[in-house]
């Protein structure tokens, strides 16, 4: 028997005696719907305080200026409470919680509410923002949104709204969240030719704002929400009408859902193993009940 024989035996015998990588399953079943008063929802949001969920309406065009933007408050049952708790916006997208405040993004604005009242506290204008989109909040209480037009991050510091990242490396960022040390950002490259339909995720540090991948250098598609799970993100695919499981550590992706047009701006809550699905094209809150096998 050859050396170089030999050589690839004991490589493929190696091969077969390493561990496979432990794929995680799961599986989202349907729970309850709301179509009733939602109007072109983008984003829905949990507060465990109030213990609501927000739902973001456009109610029109995603760049029009026209006052006719709301938010909806759902109780985790699938009741409705408030169709229009408030008003007055014109085409809300992402939000957040942070500081006892939530804050929606609007255009090219960053609108900050009282949860207690509903009431409109102060608005934050982005310089140059053209299509505010989603929202984060890290540990310290600064606030982050995508300009998914402008390919820029804004920050929230104090009452400071800033540009925090304006970068070649992150083309239409969509879906951003804020990990402790990093964010993540659902964003295409410049290589991309419709960079709208060819994001995948980055992470960028807070300590030196540069873009890195996050898993595979390869489109995953028109990535809208993210929220972590276990090791991977749960991701949302506006274009492609679907929910699907990422795990960048072994490059593994797993469609979970295929609804309808407009799969936007998800929330995951792992304490109630439940996912708050908006479908912006059918004026739909779905919610999913999420389960886990390995």
């Amino acid at each position: 028997m050859s050396r170089e024989i030999a050589a690839l035996l004991l490589l493929l015998s190696a091969c077969q005696l390493a561990p496979s990588p432990v794929v995680t399953h799961w599986t989202l079943t349907p729970v309850w719907e709301v179509s009733d008063s939602l109007a072109r929802p983008e984003s829905a949001l949990f507060d465990s305080v109030a213990n609501v969920i927000y739902v973001s309406n456009i109610n029109g065009g995603p760049t029009e200026k026209d006052g006719n933007g709301y938010i909806s408050r759902i109780a985790p049952d699938g009741t409705l409470l408030q169709a229009r708790w408030v008003t007055g916006l014109n085409a809300p997208k992402g939000m957040a919680l942070s500081r006892g405040r939530l804050y929606v993004a609007d255009i090219d604005t960053l609108v900050e509410i009282d949860p207690a009242t509903g009431q409109i506290t102060a608005r934050y204008g982005a310089p140059g923002a053209r299509f505010l989109n989603d929202v984060t909040a890290d540990t310290a209480g600064n606030v982050y949104v995508s300009d998914s037009q402008t390919h820029r991050i804004y920050r929230l510091q104090g009452d400071s709204l800033t540009v925090w990242l304006d970068s070649p490396l992150l083309r239409s960022p969509n879906g951003i969240y804020a990990l402790p040390d990093y964010l993540v950002v659902a964003a295409a490259d410049s290589s991309a030719a419709r960079p709208g339909g060819a994001r995948y995720l980055h992470a960028v540090a807070y300590a030196d704002r540069t873009p890195r991948p996050l898993g595979a250098v390869q489109p995953l598609g028109g990535i809208d929400g993210v929220e972590p799970a276990d090791g991977g993100f749960f991701l949302s695919d506006w274009g492609a009408a679907r929910v699907f499981f990422y795990d960048p550590t072994i490059d593994s992706l797993q469609v979970l859902v295929e609804v309808s047009q407009g799969t936007a701006d998800f929330d995951y809550v792992p304490e109630q193993q439940r996912l708050y699905l908006p479908v912006m094209m059918s004026d739909r809150l779905i919610a999913y009940e999420v389960r886990r096998e390995e």
